[in-house]
């Protein structure tokens, strides 16, 4: 049996993140540990835990984050622990790089980032073109026109959404240049549609649970009775982490923080702008500014979806 020595990485509310070492092979991996105490807070932590562990199960793509192994631990005076075996990435995740970038004063060439994008729409494409097999539990889930305009097809779609796509959450791979897409715990299915004021309230509390501020696209925000929360939730989001990528800051803080206000309003309204005017001394073309004003569109039915050219 190998053995392993461990080093604290991180550390999130009850999740510890710790980097272990194989001492037979030196290899280094990421160890996610959760724990989950006795009372109220317990089941549902418990149960946040193993969602994220089935929705690894359920997405696998080459820029997808895959779980090595999991293991559900129980103390004596009930705590559960819920461990997940990661594969460790020695460059960190995009964010690292947008702090190494904005210290160093450099930029990453416009090519590349174009490139890298492209391969994170790759991983979002596998949970918004989710398909289930007809009589699966989970499709059988599925209500009303959403089964029925399916029902003479061989697969039911069943888009997913993560939820919270931003720099932290997307890891770079060792060659440098390939995302990896990560932190599924936000994962929903994608198209909710909201009967009530009770229904959008409880999206909207879900969204400040799972969804990072910044990122966060502006129908969470105020989420109206009539409407349908979509996968398109993830294209906002992915706009907001292109810019950032480029300029080395949300587009939504940039703004708050230049003009002050709301975080939140500038998001419902769209306000944000690029921060460099002169051609010469921006490192990104038109054509790069113009695909991020296509994703950063506020009103989410004419938002393109991830499959539009």
């Amino acid at each position: 049996m190998s053995s392993f020595l461990a080093t604290a990485r991180d550390t999130i509310g009850y999740s510890f993140v710790y980097l272990v070492k194989q001492e037979s092979s030196q290899n280094l991996f990421a160890l996610k540990k959760i724990r989950c105490p006795m009372g109220d807070y317990s089941s549902s932590a418990l149960s946040d835990a193993m969602h994220e562990i089935e929705m690894y199960d359920l997405f696998q793509n080459e820029y997808i984050i895959r779980v090595l192994d999991t293991s559900v631990l129980t103390d004596p005076d009930g705590t559960k622990t819920v461990y997940m075996f990661l594969p460790y990435y020695k460059r960190g995740n995009l964010q690292d790089n947008i702090n190494a970038n904005n210290v160093n004063k450099t930029f990453f060439p416009e090519k590349d980032l174009l490139e890298f994008f492209l391969k994170v729409c790759c991983a979002l494409r596998v949970l918004h073109n989710h398909h289930h097999l007809p009589g699966s539990e989970t499709a059988a889930a599925v209500e009303g026109e959403a089964a029925a305009a399916a029902a003479a097809d061989d697969h039911l779609l069943v888009p997913y959404a993560h939820r919270d796509v931003k720099p932290g959450n997307i890891l770079i791979s060792d060659d440098g240049k390939t995302p990896i897409l990560m932190d599924f715990g936000s994962v929903t299915k994608a198209r909710i549609h909201i009967r009530t004021r009770q229904d959008g309230l409880l999206q909207q509390d879900i969204a400040a649970e799972h969804s990072t501020i910044p990122y966060r696209a502006p129908e969470l925000y105020d989420v109206q009775t009539g409407s349908t929360l979509d996968e398109k939730v993830d294209i906002w989001s992915l706009g907001c982490t292109m810019y950032a990528a480029a300029y080395g800051q949300n587009p939504f803080e940039a703004s708050v923080s230049e003009m002050g206000g709301s975080i939140a309003l500038a998001i419902l309204n769209g306000h944000y702008k690029f921060p460099l005017d002169k051609e010469q001394d921006d490192p990104f073309g038109d054509e790069f500014k113009n695909l991020v004003r296509f994703l950063l569109v506020v009103d989410p039915k004419e938002r393109p979806d991830i499959h539009q050219n």
